[in-house]
């Protein structure tokens, strides 16, 4: 049995870790101008970074100390991320559908739409989340 889940997992991952990853760039969904007026005073960023499963992630800071972080990846991941969040909540008005979690002190914000994911994970509270969600989904097919 537990050879048999173990096998299960492993085939999961593989497809979860080597799905298509939409061909977007997370630092161009949001203008340093928007951000500012989201987010605060922009001190760093936009800074690219590939995520731990290829997923592309862009991050900023903010004169505050704050951090803001914004990743696109395939929709084929939703159910293992909304399956793993500690209290998801749905979110209405975004995307094809919407929830929000916390981790800790940092609010995270996943919206699916279309064949992406966009998550947007921040220091900055739930609301800049929702804001930045807002501005970003925009531009995702």
């Amino acid at each position: 049995m537990k050879k048999t889940l173990g096998s299960v997992l492993i085939i999961a991952f593989s497809i979860f870790a080597f799905a298509q990853t939409p061909d977007l760039d997370p630092c161009t969904l949001i203008d340093k101008e928007d951000l500012a007026k989201i987010f605060g005073e922009i001190k760093e960023g936009p800074k690219p970074k590939e995520g731990l499963m290829k997923e592309k992630e862009c991050a900023w800071t903010n004169i505050s100390g704050s951090w803001l972080s914004v990743s696109v990846y395939s929709s084929e991941r939703w159910g293992l991320k909304k399956g793993s969040a500690n209290n998801p909540v749905d979110v209405k008005g975004l995307g094809e559908e919407a929830f929000s979690d916390k981790r800790g002190t940092d609010a995270e914000l996943y919206v699916r739409k279309g064949k992406s994911i966009l998550e947007v994970r921040t220091s900055g509270g739930s609301e800049v989340a929702r804001k930045a969600a807002e501005t970003a989904i925009k531009k995702i097919p």
